[in-house]
């Protein structure tokens, strides 16, 4: 019996999200209200409030998973030395998730969601920075932003420009430019 209550629970909050992320994708996300939401998923107020306090308890979860898919996909590189798969695994991961994973990303609205995605990443990421552990602990943050912004930032322009150039292209551009940088302060340093 467990299973089945265990299965209907999975379905129910796999439904919320999927409709939630719909609505991120249609419409601001200051609009999205339960009501709506609820309606959209078929289900009632009082299924929502069992499973997430709130719209921001439901996006501050969707981020979460993301997060920790996206750092299993690069948790054995070294951020540093290693940067081109980190790019790579990061332009495909995002093509993978789709308009959702964009619009997140790219939105103003949701830059404190965006931050805290980024902050949890950069502690998970500690054991991962060998090739830049000869530099005070300064520097490794500013390497790291530089590494996450650019990448980022790349990636956001991408976007706004309607994805105009293909996935592996933007990916070569968005290596050699970042790997160029590092190898050059790497190699001075």
């Amino acid at each position: 019996m467990n299973d089945k209550i265990d299965l209907r629970v999975l379905k129910t909050e796999e439904s919320i999200k999927n409709t939630f992320k719909n609505m991120i994708i249609e419409m601001p996300y200051e609009k999205i209200t339960i009501k709506e939401l609820c309606e959209r998923a078929l289900i009632n107020r009082k299924t929502f409030y069992l499973h997430y306090s709130s719209i921001d308890d439901l996006l501050e979860e969707i981020q979460e998973e993301i997060a920790e898919e996206y750092f299993d996909r690069i948790k054995d590189f070294d951020h540093i030395k290693e940067v081109d798969k980190i790019i790579k695994t990061f332009f495909l991961f995002s093509e993978e998730k789709g308009l959702f994973y964009e619009k997140i990303n790219c939105n103003s609205n949701y830059n404190y969601i965006q931050q805290q995605t980024s902050n949890k990443l950069s502690i998970k990421s500690q054991d991962n920075l060998q090739s830049i552990r000869k530099f005070d602990l300064e520097k490794q943050n500013i390497i790291l932003s530089f590494v996450n912004s650019a990448t980022l930032g790349i990636y956001r322009q991408w976007i706004k420009d309607g994805k105009k150039i293909p996935v592996e292209e933007i990916i070569d551009i968005a290596t050699t430019l970042i790997k160029t940088g590092l190898d050059k302060y790497m190699k001075e340093n």
